[in-house]
Formats: structure tokens, sequence, C-alpha cells
């Protein structure tokens, strides 16, 4: 998981990605409701069309779902997961 959040992580902190306006919307969503498999497979099938074809919903659709399939959302292997959609949502407000 971190093979990919932590370089959109990084390349939203120096400013290299500027991520559209929908998908900032879109994490701070997800910050609040509580992750499992269905929870976020169902997020991802209801993004719209910008924010399906953003960069935040190719990391959570690598691996994010297979990982909640045997691990408790609050695992650290999804902890840089975890702060990449906090550090959005708070952009987002």
């Amino acid at each position: 998981m971190d093979r990919r959040a932590i370089p959109l992580l990084t390349s939203f902190k120096d400013g290299t990605w500027v991520p559209y306006a929908q998908e900032l919307v879109f994490a701070e969503n997800l910050a609040w409701f509580a992750w499992t498999e269905g929870t976020l497979r169902a997020a991802v099938r209801a993004a719209d069309p910008w924010t399906a074809a953003g960069r935040l919903v190719r990391v959570l659709d690598s691996n994010a779902f297979f990982l909640l399939r045997d691990v408790p959302a609050t695992d650290p292997c999804l902890h840089t997961l975890r702060r990449l959609i906090d550090t959005l949502a708070a952009a987002a407000a």
C-alpha cells in the first residue's frame, strides 16, 4: 500500500500533484466513514467521472480492498493511506 500512497502524498505536499476538486471532496467523505472492503468498493463505484479518473481512486483500487478483506482498518499497513486521505480531506475544508 505504501508503494502507491507515499509517492502520491509526497507529490501533493510538494505541489507536483494537484488533485481535482472532486477528489478532495471524495477524500473528505472517505475520512468520515468506517473503512471496510465493502464501503471502499461502494465509494469507488459511486465516484463521479472526474474522481474516478484521478490518481486517488487508482491508489484505493490497487490493494486497499484486498487488505481490508483480511485486516482491520486500523492495521499499520493502511496508515500511509489514511494519512493521505486525511491530508486531502483537510485541504478540502
